[in-house]
């Protein structure tokens, strides 16, 4: 019963994460007006990996998250708009540091609620 419950508070949060991803987003970054569905789900999947990692007691996995996350953002300069670029990154930056903190919160919640 207590799975059940953690199950559907998760399911809560993520839909309230995803709405405020959707808020948070600067404009010049959406592509669109609506919600970016493959991006809440590469964070929900981000999220799982780390919390199931954490849960079974691997903090390696942060290292192994930060080199991936690292990797997927290594490109070439371009000569597009500076500006935008940067502000693009910063706000990567910024989702990464809330998806763990969300992860080691959702860790611990799992640990005072099923333990």
């Amino acid at each position: 019963m207590e799975y059940l419950k953690f199950i559907i508070f998760l399911i809560a949060s993520e839909c309230l994460l995803g709405i405020f991803y959707y808020f948070i987003t600067p404009k010049s970054i959406r592509k669109r007006q609506i919600i970016d569905y493959k991006s809440l789900l590469k964070g929900f999947v981000e999220r799982m990996f780390l919390l199931i990692s954490l849960i079974h007691d691997y903090p390696h996995a942060l290292t192994l998250f930060g080199t991936l996350k690292l990797a997927t953002r290594l490109k070439r300069d371009s000569e597009g708009d500076k500006v935008k670029e940067s502000l693009y990154n910063d706000f990567y930056l910024f989702g990464n540091f809330i998806s763990i903190t969300v992860a080691i919160l959702y860790s611990y919640l799992f640990h005072k609620m099923i333990h």
